[in-house]
């Protein structure tokens, strides 16, 4: 069962809830992540997804060009890009995702709060290869239900999970792209040590991917010793780009 929610997720949810789908027919291509994450381990380099965000309820805050951005990473060889399209409290937008899907030949994670099929939907016609679900906000029907809807436009899952509680509901629902975030989404901590403790549980034939809280590239190191396949970094990416080139 999910947590119930309360101040900023219960709004974010709601507000999702009540947002107009975008339907229309796809041009983009598909980009396959888990394809890109293992050949990018085979060849013994660092899988990093970078997120596009301008701000987070955390106190996040940072502008900068969709577009510039999404090439450079692209050009710095990243796995994939996720891109928030939570306009209340990440201002995102789908406008910016469907210009980011027109600019780069690489997997798009389409991040939001992922209440409905109409934003299913939408993340397909504007150029997704991924839509994340997060278990936090979902009843399990609800989630299985999203889970086959998302697989059935041909896009990748990927269930964001907590805890163990969260891990055994997306296991039960038969996920294999399993995001680990450090964050608690209500109060807003973060602990990286989380997700080390959850790999350890979550099934070998699962993808892991480490989610928040990687700063530097030590942590990186250390998640990947102990099973993380692939790295989504957001704040330290959107802060200072260049990073990137240590990240990898």
């Amino acid at each position: 069962m999910p947590r119930e929610l309360t101040g900023w997720l219960n709004e974010v949810v709601r507000a999702a809830q009540k947002r107009k789908p975008i339907i229309k027919q796809r041009e983009r291509a598909f980009y396959y992540l888990k394809e890109k994450i293992l050949k990018k381990k085979e060849d013994g380099l660092n899988p990093i997804i970078a997120e596009f965000k301008k701000r987070s309820p955390s106190g996040f805050m940072q502008d900068r060009d969709p577009i510039k951005y999404a090439k450079f990473m692209e050009s710095a060889g990243v796995v994939g890009i996720s891109v928030l399209t939570e306009p209340v409290y990440f201002s995102g937008s789908y406008e910016v995702f469907e210009a980011i899907a027109k600019t780069v030949k690489l997997p798009l994670l389409f991040k939001d709060f992922v209440v409905t099929e109409d934003q299913v939907h939408t993340a397909y016609s504007i150029g997704a290869d991924a839509v994340l679900l997060i278990v936090h906000i979902l009843k399990e029907k609800e989630l299985c239900n999203l889970f086959e809807i998302i697989k059935s436009y041909g896009m990748t899952p990927l269930v964001e999970v907590e805890d163990e509680s969260d891990l055994k509901t997306a296991n039960d629902c038969g996920a294999d792209t399993i995001g680990i975030n450090a964050r608690d989404l209500s109060s807003l901590t973060v602990s990286v040590e989380k997700i080390i403790q959850l790999i350890k549980i979550t099934p070998k034939k699962s993808l892991k991917i480490a989610e928040s809280g990687i700063n530097e590239r030590h942590q990186i190191l250390k998640l990947k010793e102990n099973g993380a396949d692939a790295f989504l970094i957001g704040t330290a990416l959107m802060k200072d780009p260049r990073k990137i080139q240590f990240f990898i």
